[in-house]
């Protein structure tokens, strides 16, 4: 019990200090600090610029210094009290409900019960984490021996005002901000004081800056990145796919066309950056068979790699070779039988295979019945080796949908050749039916 009443006494302390936020009182403070620099002794003085950095970031942060990402809605009014009003908002592609506060909006996500979000209207000034960091940078030039007293004010900036700000305002759709932001963040990891660069703010600026058709930042930030030697987490060659994006935006097609092929000879497995290159050769009428050499040149040096057999897999998919495709997709699905993206290609290869007879079958003459049994024959063979690689896919993604529609749809086609067959059907069709 007497904890209970403690727990209850602090949360009403807090609420009562979210709710009666003095911002009359911060405005005193930054007069009275833009007072002090001016004041020829106590502008030269490096505390009194500690004490503007403090003043601003606080001044910046304290409308919503009690909310966090992921607050539940009981914490929420545990800490904040009741909402002045609630509504209904789509932002983007989801419905959130709103909980408004004097001096911020809380949305919060309807399915998880939590906020993923918040929209600041409070704001007692304006580049407030600008104005401390400059002033935390102007102690340590007046007294260099500060440096180490104000580091961790300047990581604070970056990660609990910039970062933050540029997560909330991707999540708001705000990109440009976003963008802004995660570079600001990116800029202040790299200050000779913390020289602790932030590759992902990096990466994020630039993939922000994209969505956001800003091309010249977008490149700035992502070939800093790659200079670094960041290219995403996992490391599959989204980076490559970005910088194509990037200096497609910027009209740059000898660029354009050589990230897509160091990519490609990279990371041969991104179905992503195999496509786009295919359709870039294509649509300038050049030759896409150049990229074949691209991934057998490293396979030359890794044989076994079936990475390396899966990407080539995918170039000669794209090209609608299907003879060496399925070679391909076959071998990695060789050397590494547990892999379900060789085995789900293979099977797709063999039906895809399959599909292309189908003109030539529907031209054959009526008077050709047996040649057309024949041509009918090769094509339903060609369906029914898909099905033991999608078995196989199916075992190792039990719940992949697709993969059940098309054992299902399959074993419809055959159900009548025997009782395994119908066996099969019904087993996937009420698998399917199930999801």
């Amino acid at each position: 019990m007497i904890l209970l009443v403690a727990a209850v006494t602090l949360s009403s302390a807090v609420t009562a200090q979210t709710a009666k936020l003095d911002v009359e009182g911060l405005k005193k403070k930054l007069a009275s600090s833009d007072a002090d620099i001016e004041h020829p002794k106590k502008g030269a003085k490096a505390a009194t610029w500690v004490n503007r950095g403090n003043i601003y970031f606080q001044a910046a942060t304290a409308p919503t210094a009690n909310v966090f990402k992921g607050m539940g809605t009981s914490d929420a009014t545990l800490i904040l009290g009741e909402p002045t009003e609630t509504r209904a908002e789509t932002v983007g592609s989801r419905t959130y409900d709103v909980w408004v506060y004097p001096h911020f909006d809380l949305y919060i996500a309807q399915q998880e019960g939590a906020v993923h979000f918040w929209k600041q209207k409070t704001v007692i000034v304006d580049n407030g984490l600008e104005t401390a960091y400059q002033a935390y940078l102007k102690a340590i030039e007046i007294d260099p021996s500060q440096a180490e007293k104000v580091k961790p004010s300047i990581e604070k900036i970056m990660k609990e005002g910039y970062v933050q700000n540029a997560d909330l305002s991707f999540s708001a759709g705000n990109y440009a901000e976003a963008a802004q932001s995660f570079a600001k963040a990116y800029e202040l990891s790299v200050d000779p004081l913390i020289d602790q660069p932030d590759t992902l703010s990096a990466y994020y600026a630039g993939y922000i800056s994209i969505v956001n058709e800003d091309f010249p930042t977008a490149k700035k930030y992502l070939e800093l990145v790659k200079e670094m030697g960041y290219e995403g987490e996992p490391a599959d060659g989204e980076l490559y796919f970005l910088l194509y994006h990037t200096y497609d935006g910027l009209k740059d097609s000898v660029q354009m066309e050589n990230i897509l092929k160091e990519g490609v000879q990279k990371y041969p497995a991104n179905p992503k950056l195999s496509e786009v290159l295919v359709f870039y050769y294509t649509s300038t009428g050049q030759d896409a068979t150049v990229m074949i050499p691209l991934v057998q040149s490293a396979l030359a040096n890794d044989p076994d790699n079936f990475v390396f057999h899966f990407g080539l897999g995918l170039i000669y998919s794209n090209l609608e070779d299907f003879d060496n495709a399925i070679a391909s997709f076959g071998k990695a699905a060789q050397l590494n039988d547990e892999d379900f993206s060789s085995h789900y290609n293979l099977a797709v290869t063999y039906i895809r295979r399959a599909d292309a007879m189908l003109p030539e079958i529907q031209a054959i003459p009526m008077n050709e019945q047996a040649y057309y049994e024949e041509k009918l024959g090769e094509f339903n063979a060609e369906y029914k080796k898909a099905l033991p690689e999608l078995e196989k896919a199916h075992t190792l993604k039990p719940d992949n949908p697709t993969v059940i529609e098309l054992l299902k749809n399959i074993y419809f086609r055959f159900r009548d050749d025997s009782p395994e067959m119908m066996s099969n059907f019904e087993k996937f069709d009420a698998l399917w039916k199930s999801m």
